[in-house]
């Protein structure tokens, strides 16, 4: 599916789409780019016309994420120790690579480059980057496939094009777009998305699912036979996350710490409560909420929703709702009597 060129002040980001402004001149796009891969060239394609061209960069932990919407472009980098992952909204990338052709276009494809060099062609085009270390990427797949996996994750070496129209792979770049929507009401206080909010962990764990699809393969049983240490190491998990329940938990962190695989870690959530580790762990804090509330009725529920690890003050008083039904404010009514 292909794409009109449209005015680059139309043209949508995926984020800090009201906050990024029109620019003319590519040495500010060029200077915000390189902060996610070492450019050595960016030229507009088309010198005797205007150059257009708006960008927002924001750092999730390591991760960095960059919104650009240009005119058509030249551009080239050097080989480095970053891998880039383009989502492409409007618009055709090409990137030439060892003399082959690898496109990144809208509704049809993203990319994976794992940092060596190339250089880029673009249409009219709006996308994200994605600036990531690959061996971080690989040792969040190994850990998704748990200690005992006798699977290998080397970092990946090649280029990998991902198709929209894959059954597993479109469903992955779809959590990939809603999960940047997480981004405008994660930044109004600066350029950095909270430790808290996991989002890198999140995006990471998507990327490693594309790249490396034996992730993706479940037991034949759909069961996988658990071991009494492994259940022990679960019932330990609890009771660290209980102890700091307004930690930085990410799904990633909770495999580590306790030696499980991400299908496992699934299964003991499921068995043991009926839903996954991050459900588990919403609940846990709504449930904190709830006392802190009747102990405390000046609190303010806003401020109640950040400690709890929202950034969406009205998916907490939802999801309150939803769980107690009644909202935070009956309960501060019922502890002044």
């Amino acid at each position: 599916m292909t794409h009109p060129p449209q005015p680059k002040f139309q043209l949508p980001l995926a984020f800090g789409n009201e906050r990024a402004r029109v620019d003319h001149d590519p040495d500010q796009l060029a200077d915000l780019v390189s902060r996610a891969v070492p450019l050595r060239d960016l030229s507009p394609r088309h010198p005797a016309k205007p150059f257009l061209h708006r960008a927002f960069h924001v750092q999730a932990a390591s991760l960095g994420i960059t919104a650009a919407a240009h005119s058509p472009l030249h551009g080239a980098n050097h080989s480095g120790s970053k891998a880039v992952f383009t989502l492409p909204i409007v618009g055709e990338k090409r990137f030439l690579i060892d003399g082959r052709t690898h496109r990144a276009r809208a509704g049809y494809c993203a990319l994976f480059l794992p940092g060596e060099a190339y250089s880029l062609e673009t249409t009219v085009c709006s996308g994200v980057m994605f600036s990531l270390c690959p061996k971080d990427l690989a040792a969040v797949a190994s850990t998704m496939a748990g200690p005992e996996s006798k699977q290998s994750f080397a970092p990946i070496n090649r280029p990998i094009e991902l198709l929209e129209n894959h059954p597993q792979q479109g469903k992955m770049l779809a959590l990939m777009r809603r999960s940047l929507q997480l981004i405008d009401l994660a930044i109004l206080n600066g350029p950095c998305v909270p430790k808290q909010l996991g989002l890198d962990d999140k995006l990471q764990r998507l990327m490693a699912l594309l790249i490396y699809p034996q992730l993706t393969i479940s037991p034949v049983s759909g069961q996988i036979c658990l071991e009494k240490h492994q259940s022990d190491s679960f019932e330990a998990l609890l009771e660290e996350i209980k102890k700091d329940l307004h930690g930085d938990w990410t799904l990633t962190r909770m495999e580590r710490q306790a030696a499980l695989s991400r299908l496992e870690l699934q299964q003991l959530f499921q068995s043991a409560f009926g839903c996954g580790p991050m459900e588990w762990l919403r609940h846990q804090r709504l449930c904190w909420a709830r006392l802190r509330l009747e102990e405390m009725p000046s609190l303010s529920p806003n401020a109640l929703s950040l400690q709890c690890g929202y950034q969406d003050h009205k998916r907490f008083l939802r999801d309150f709702e939803n769980l107690f039904l009644s909202a935070p404010e009956s309960f501060q009514l019922e502890s002044e009597f």
